[in-house]
């Protein structure tokens, strides 16, 4: 019976250490491209879709740990900038009831896997996207 019960102890001592200190961390994913896009934006006033030109940085992210994340700064050895805007890809309703994809302007990014645009006009050079979380990338734009 003491076996059963110092088992028992042994064993719920094992998972409640584990909950509290995680094996691995999660490590962020980062795919970011530069150039023109055309982009359906979401109207949500109108319920409606417009293509839009949009030049700028593409990113897909898999943010799974940061609620309203954003981007401190993109920056090369001559120029920086902190986007106040963002495109994120989301599915929106249409005023005929049906469901799409579409961009929707936002000022955060939040929990997920998110799809987002910053508009951002770039000379040829290696960019540092830095975030708020303290992750940083790096986009080279030819």
């Amino acid at each position: 019976m003491i076996i059963v019960v110092v088992l028992l102890v042994g064993v719920t001592a094992y998972f409640v250490a584990e909950s509290l200190f995680p094996s691995s961390s999660f490590v962020p994913t980062y795919n970011a491209t530069y150039g023109t896009f055309d982009i359906p934006v979401y109207s949500s006033n109108g319920h409606s879709i417009n293509y839009t030109m949009l030049r700028g940085i593409k990113l897909t992210m898999d943010n799974e740990d940061t609620n309203q994340l954003r981007i401190s700064s993109v920056s090369n050895s001559t120029f920086s900038f902190t986007p106040q805007i963002y495109y994120e890809l989301q599915s929106v309703p249409l005023s005929n009831g049906s469901i799409v994809s579409a961009y929707v302007k936002t000022y955060e990014i939040y929990l997920g896997y998110q799809t987002i645009i910053i508009p951002a006009k770039l000379s040829p050079g290696v960019y540092n996207i830095v975030f708020t979380d303290g992750n940083q990338i790096n986009l080279n734009v030819t």
